[in-house]
């Protein structure tokens, strides 16, 4: 069973997200990505997030636990901390970066604020409505399944 690694970081009043235009079709998704075979969600969460962004977790929890369809039929979802950065942008070796340069899509790392987070086309509604719950309400202390 595959599984994905993917952050929530929210600074500001605003999320990092990943903004797609994959083949026509335009959403937003966290930032993370496929845990490999030889790592543990924990490593691929931080190499997805430097990857994508070339930001450096400093902390993160766990949240949720997300059944998807394929490529990945699990989705792990943590909450995270930074280190301070400049700017935030798809590092050059990133298979993001290949397939902007190759024209197959565009993956653009964005903030969306947090009260503007309910209109924009995401991913999964599902765990759109965890997110803006746990905003609101706060985030689980024990990682929920959605």
């Amino acid at each position: 069973m595959a599984k994905a690694a993917r952050a929530i970081i929210i600074e500001s009043g605003r999320l990092l997200l990943m903004h797609r235009n994959k083949y026509g079709t335009k959403y937003f998704t966290l930032i993370g990505g496929r845990v490999n075979e030889d790592e543990s969600t924990e490593d691929a969460l931080v190499r997805e997030v430097k990857e994508e962004t070339g930001l450096n977790v400093t902390k993160f929890k766990l949240m949720f636990v997300e059944e998807h369809t394929s490529p990945y039929n699990e989705q792990y979802i943590y909450l995270c901390e930074v280190a301070p950065y400049d700017l935030i942008s798809l590092q050059a070796d990133s298979e993001e970066a290949l397939m902007n340069k190759l024209e197959l899509s565009t993956h653009e790392p964005v903030w969306v604020e947090q009260k503007k987070f309910s209109e924009i086309p995401f991913r999964t509604i599902q765990l759109q409505e965890a997110i803006i719950k746990g905003i609101a309400k706060g985030f689980p202390t024990e990682p929920a399944r959605i």
